[in-house]
């Protein structure tokens, strides 16, 4: 196992690389001139000329991209040519807001797909079935906003209200106090995951009941919580992880619109923003913390294969 997980964590390094260099490239590649942009729209051409100076967009993209790696490796994600902050300090702020809204969405979606996809898979063709698989397609075709215009309406307006409709309240106010306001942003963000999860853990439950080991183990007469958790569970989980690793990336993506939707002001509000500045540092510590979780979360679902399936560890 150990062999396994260093093999994994060294494949991580070359990745962070070439991602350093795609965020770099992707946001030089972007229309508009930032120097523009901060100078306003009647600045004079030697201003802008000026600003793209003091900025070090005149440097060739070579000297500029290893300037940035060098100054990442230092810590540095530059200083935000909109507010003068240092983008590291504008992210610091801001993500932990949206990670918090993130994992609680995650754990919602996994605490709640595994019992569904469980139930409907033990009881092929059966009502509870039919209606956990309906509910997941439909609920794969509710965008996230819409879900969350409805939880609003229903839970947080009104005289009867469990939820405030917007804002965000740090841990440090209490937890309680957190979840109230962290619960329907999440549930919103789940949504999609969780029919995701659910169909996916249910279709290969299914396929793994229909397979040899599992009459076997009937025959033997281990009861149905040892075949489901032991045997078939296992079998599935391979799939189930996969999809659960790609989630964390769909979740940052729509956290744009529900943090806007519920005025978090977390970090996908900060490269939205980034974006219509044309605040290249800001855009690109955005792109590449981003990228970052991802790839953390992905080595952590390799990672999991090992444990759930040791033929993998073993290659």
């Amino acid at each position: 196992m150990t062999r396994f997980a260093v093999q994994r964590i060294l494949l991580v390094v070359p990745l962070l690389l070439i991602l350093t260099l795609l965020v770099f490239l992707l946001v030089r590649a972007s229309p508009g001139d930032p120097a523009a942009t901060i100078a306003g729209p009647d600045a004079t051409a030697e201003s802008i000329a000026e600003i793209r100076t003091d900025l070090g967009l005149d440097r060739p993209l070579p000297v500029q991209y290893i300037s940035y790696v060098t100054d990442l490796a230092k810590g540095d994600l530059g200083t935000s040519f909109t507010t003068r902050q240092p983008v590291t300090e504008m992210i610091g702020e801001r993500l932990p807001r949206t990670l918090s809204i993130a994992l609680l969405a995650m754990l919602l979606s996994i605490g709640l797909s595994i019992p569904l996809g469980v139930f409907a898979a033990s009881r092929p063709g059966s009502r509870l079935d039919r209606a956990i698989t309906a509910g997941s397609a439909l609920a794969i075709a509710i965008p996230p906003f819409v879900f969350a215009a409805v939880l609003i309406l229903l839970l947080a307006l009104g005289s009867g209200a469990l939820f405030p409709p917007g804002g965000y309240a740090p841990m440090s106010m209490g937890f309680g106090e957190w979840l109230r306001y962290a619960t329907l942003p999440a549930l919103a963000l789940a949504l999609v995951g969780l029919a995701e999860l659910t169909r996916i853990l249910r279709s290969s439950m299914v396929e793994a009941f229909e397979q040899d080991y599992i009459r076997t183990a009937r025959a033997k007469g281990l009861g149905r919580s040892v075949i489901v958790l032991k045997h078939a569970g296992k079998n599935a989980a391979s799939v189930y992880l996969t999809v659960l690793g790609l989630q964390i990336g769909r979740v940052l993506g729509a956290a744009v619109i529900i943090e806007a939707m519920f005025n978090i002001n977390g970090f996908s509000q900060l490269g939205y923003e980034a974006v219509l500045n044309r605040d290249l540092p800001t855009l690109q510590g955005v792109v590449l913390v981003s990228g970052a979780v991802v790839l953390l979360v992905n080595l952590a679902v390799d990672l999991s294969y090992g444990i759930v399936n040791p033929r993998i560890r073993a290659k």
